[in-house]
Parts: C-alpha cells; sequence; structure tokens
C-alpha cells in the first residue's frame, strides 16, 4: 500500500516493505519512487516518522534524478553526435552504402541507403551495442567465476536486453539481466553492476550480508556507483 507525507509543496509517496531486519532503509530510485525497507516489527508511526526525517534527502535525491532525466538529450542519429563505449566517446558518423556498422578511430560510422532513416540508424547502432554487451558482458562473468567458485554460487544464463531504469537485475531463476546500455560505461563501473548482481545469488535482500559480500569482492563500490548514476564518465 502506497502512503504519503508532505514536505513544504512537495508530495512524497512512498511503499513500504517489511523484512527480518534491525534497521530502516530508504531508497530513491531514478524513476523517483521510494521504497521503505522496514523491520517486521515497525509501527506505521514509526516508518512515517523516519520518511519525515529523511524528507529533505528524499526531495533532493528525486529533483536529481529529475533533472538528470529532462536533460538527457534523446539522439537525432545524425553525424556528429556523441556515442560512448566502455567510457569512451565517439563521433557518430552517417555515410550512405548497405547497412553496417563498425567503429574506426575516434567514430562509430553507420553506413545506411538512406541517411535520413534515422530509424534504421537507431536500429543499427542498438543492435550494434546490443551484440558488443553480450560479448563483454560474458567476459567479465568469466573474470568473476573465481567469485562463484569461493562462494558455491552458479549463473543459470545471462540475459542481456534494453532496461528503462536500472542497470541489471537478478532472477530467483538465478538468470542475471544486465542493460545492454552498460556497454556504454567503463570496464570498472560494469564490473561493479556484474558483482552486485552475483552478490544477490546468495542474498535476494540488501541486507548488511549482502552489503558484506559486497565489500568483500568490490570495496570501493560506493564511489563506482555513484559515478555510474551521475555519468561523471560522459564528458
Amino acid at each position: 500500500m502506497a502512503r504519503n507525507i508532505s514536505y513544504g509543496t512537495t508530495n512524497i509517496t512512498y511503499k513500504v516493505e517489511y523484512r527480518d531486519r534491525k534497521t530502516l532503509a530508504i531508497e530513491v530510485h531514478p524513476d523517483s519512487s521510494v521504497r521503505v525497507i522496514a523491520p517486521a516489527g515497525a509501527t506505521p508511526e514509526q516508518i512515517q516518522a523516519k520518511v519525515e526525517k529523511r524528507a529533505p534527502w528524499i526531495a533532493k535525491q528525486q529533483r536529481h534524478f529529475d533533472s538528470k532525466e529532462r536533460s538527457a538529450n534523446q539522439p537525432e542519429w545524425i553525424s556528429g553526435e556523441n556515442m560512448f563505449y566502455l567510457g569512451r566517446q565517439y563521433r557518430l558518423k552517417v555515410e550512405a552504402g548497405s547497412p553496417n556498422v563498425k567503429m574506426a578511430g575516434k567514430y562509430l560510422r553507420v553506413s545506411v541507403p538512406d541517411k535520413k532513416n534515422t530509424s534504421q540508424i537507431e536500429a543499427l547502432v542498438n543492435a550494434w551495442y546490443l551484440q558488443h554487451a553480450r560479448i563483454k558482458m560474458e567476459e567479465r562473468i568469466e573474470k568473476f567465476q573465481y567469485m562463484l567458485n569461493r562462494e558455491g554460487l552458479e549463473v543459470n544464463s545471462l540475459i542481456i536486453r534494453k532496461l528503462n531504469k536500472r542497470w541489471g537485475s537478478c532472477t530467483p531463476r538465478r538468470n542475471i539481466v544486465i542493460n545492454s546500455d552498460l556497454i556504454k560505461a567503463p570496464v570498472h563501473c560494469i564490473d561493479y553492476v556484474i558483482i552486485h548482481e552475483l552478490c544477490h545469488l546468495k542474498y535476494r535482500h540488501h541486507g548488511p550480508v549482502f552489503w558484506n559480500l559486497l565489500n568483500k569482492y568490490c570495496p570501493d563500490w560506493p564511489k563506482l556507483k555513484e559515478k555510474l548514476e551521475k555519468g561523471e564518465w560522459v564528458n
């Protein structure tokens, strides 16, 4: 059930999830939704008091995500636009020719029969990203096989696809799902997301034992998470 509080002129809606834990946590997601993870014995009044106390921080996070989404320019798919691959910037170069995409020097070169057919250009580039994301993510998963062996874990399958709001997820069937757009980020950011999801093979929640495991294999995850969310590699 969704609940609401008022913070100035801002209305904050939040959902509560009860878990077997001692402390209460508040998460603000990129779509500005708010989730409160509360101890099983927490009362609605205690939860509301905590949300009200953290309201300034919640509102700040929502403003950050909102401004980031509004400022994100939708590609026009024309020559000269910036494209990113593994944290590096390339220029899109659209040429007439048979449908093809390749990286050459500082350019991502796309050839299409009609240079004005932006939908085909978009489809070709996204397919190129998806193809390379599969190769790179499989390579990074293999890098952390030692972690899986040490923790007694196993990945059922790796799924790469376009996700709207998340970088990755781990399903109950032990499938690791990675956003194909992650291929645009630096490798160390990619590794953080992969390790995060691999940790979920062992712990489905974000409790203390989960964070301890993440710290064990990715001690600098807070910096990587912030870098990834802020897109600081995009310059």
